[in-house]
């Protein structure tokens, strides 16, 4: 029965990451997150950058360096 226990104790232990859900949001000043707390629509701290929810960490991560490159405001140096 103990083996048991710690077979299925184990099992949700590993299972655990694959649950999670990542998204990618930017902050009152401006910088962009991966978390994985989905932000509230009432929260005035921080707004969701897309749509979408993302199933690993890797893959949010890397559409934040496109998607807040994009969205970067550009300074008046930059200017072309």
């Amino acid at each position: 029965m103990a083996y048991r226990f710690l077979l299925i104790a184990g099992l949700l232990l590993t299972a655990e990451p694959a649950l999670a859900n990542w998204w990618i949001v930017r902050a009152s000043d401006e910088k962009c997150l991966v978390v994985d707390i989905e932000p509230s629509a009432n929260d005035k701290d921080v707004t969701k950058v897309g749509e979408k929810v993302y199933q690993t960490r890797e893959q949010a991560e890397a559409d934040l360096k496109l998607l807040c490159k994009e969205m970067s405001p550009r300074s008046p140096g930059n200017a072309q």
